[in-house]
């Protein structure tokens, strides 16, 4: 069983990945009140992952939201890498942090790939759904994730009393 003092980076990164996935959600939903989910472009080379044919596009307006929403999910892709890795690296003993972490990542690299397609089919209303389908699916998993974490941080704070 894993000690209290080493779950530390593990309970960080598992509580990252829930927080970030929630906060691009939301960002995401910005993106689509604001209208700005084609500001990058749409249907060519130059609309993903460039914005308009540019890594660093002149950030304002729609732009600037559809940006964040790209750059965000950044962040939310290191949180959800580097729990997989860490829990593949040192807790394979766990099997719901394992599964889970598999999971979470397995759903978000899925999730780029719709949001390739969301944005070079012009935000087709099907793909847009299956989008954000599959962002609720990965929040479940990186929530569960948390979830399966804390329980073996807790059961290691009561070992060590």
């Amino acid at each position: 069983m894993a000690s209290l003092k080493g779950t530390a980076g593990l309970r960080i990164l598992a509580y990252g990945s829930a927080l970030s996935t929630y906060v691009l959600i939301v960002i995401g939903g910005y993106v689509v009140f604001s209208g700005s989910g084609v500001a990058c472009g749409s249907s060519g080379p130059d609309s993903w992952p460039l914005c308009n044919g540019q890594v660093i596009p002149t950030l304002s307006g729609p732009v600037l939201v559809e940006w964040t929403h790209r750059l965000f999910t950044l962040v939310v892709g290191l949180f959800v890498l580097g729990m997989t890795i860490v829990t593949w690296a040192r807790y394979r003993e766990e099997r719901r942090i394992l599964q889970f972490s598999t999971i979470s990542f397995l759903l978000l690299l899925g999730q780029i790939l719709l949001g390739m397609v969301t944005v070079k089919t012009d935000l087709n209303p099907l793909v847009s759904t299956a989008h954000l389908a599959v962002a609720s699916a990965l929040l479940s998993a990186v929530i569960l994730n948390a979830i399966a974490v804390r329980s073996i941080s807790v059961s290691s704070d009561l070992v060590l009393r």
